[in-house]
């Protein structure tokens, strides 16, 4: 399968600190997409997604998915057949939404957890002669396409991470992944290297150093995603880190920060 890496920079994730590339001053996104974390558990053959679209015109839209992996501190994205999209092109209308079903064509093996990215691109269409003719100078000839990014994880039996309140579960509880960290320096500038040897991925938000009694939060967002038995080097935002003190993050769904282990 041919590897996807060029497609890395162009992602716009729903979550923004996953942005690659800047949008134009003034230009606002148009679509609402949710949920931003679908899953499709081992008793479930497929997961919703849905996309609004919150613009006064009609949008275009294409949805693909990718296999997410991560090698040598770098997404790769590959072509699949894991999972197939229904539709995988929509026209919504302004003010209306587009229900997108994601349909698994695999069975995960037990105690073990695949990542994918949903891509979905808002595609230009022709402009018709007379909304050319109404157009400034130095608007004619321009298609600016808006990229999302978001994460799909499928889990095979035995692991979950998705809170699903219909069936009663205690978060804490959930499959938890495993990690380990030191903080390295790539170009005079520090990174967090996570290395993850649990079966699940993990999402990591609200990063803080704690020490002596004192809470700084390094990252206040979402920080960072590590899938399972991978590592990874998330950028840190400044180099004053007491070292002597103790990393603590929000992983996943859980609402207890977790105190992460040094190595």
């Amino acid at each position: 399968m041919k590897n996807i890496r060029s497609l890395k920079w162009l992602f716009i994730s729903t979550l923004v600190s996953a942005c690659f590339y800047s949008i134009p001053q003034g230009y606002a996104s148009s679509i609402l997409i949710w949920p931003i974390d679908p899953v499709i558990e081992d008793d479930q053959n497929s997961a919703a997604l849905w996309l609004e679209n919150k613009d006064d015109k009609p949008v275009y839209m294409q949805i693909r998915v990718f296999e997410w992996k991560q090698s040598d501190n770098d997404n790769q994205y590959t072509k699949q057949t894991d999972i197939a999209v229904s539709p995988p092109f929509a026209l919504i209308e302004p003010g209306k939404r587009q229900l997108i079903r994601l349909i698994k064509n695999i069975k995960v093996q037990p105690n073990q957890e695949r990542a994918y990215r949903i891509i979905v691109d808002e595609t230009p269409r022709a402009k018709k002669p007379d909304e050319i003719a109404g157009s400034s100078p130095a608007s004619v000839g321009i298609n600016f396409q808006m990229r999302y990014s978001v994460p799909l994880f499928v889990s095979g039996q035995g692991v979950w991470t998705n809170p699903d309140y219909s069936k009663n579960r205690d978060i804490q509880k959930a499959t938890a992944p495993k990690l380990n960290y030191r903080i390295v320096n790539q170009n005079n500038h520090p990174f967090l290297e996570v290395k993850n040897e649990g079966v699940v991925h993990a999402r990591l938000s609200h990063l803080t150093n704690v020490s002596n009694g004192d809470n700084k939060v390094l990252a206040d967002g979402l920080f960072g995603y590590v899938l399972a038995h991978s590592t990874m080097a998330l950028p840190l935002p400044t180099n004053q880190i007491d070292s002597a003190g103790k990393l603590q993050a929000l992983i996943n769904n859980n609402p207890a920060p977790i105190i992460l282990e040094k190595r």
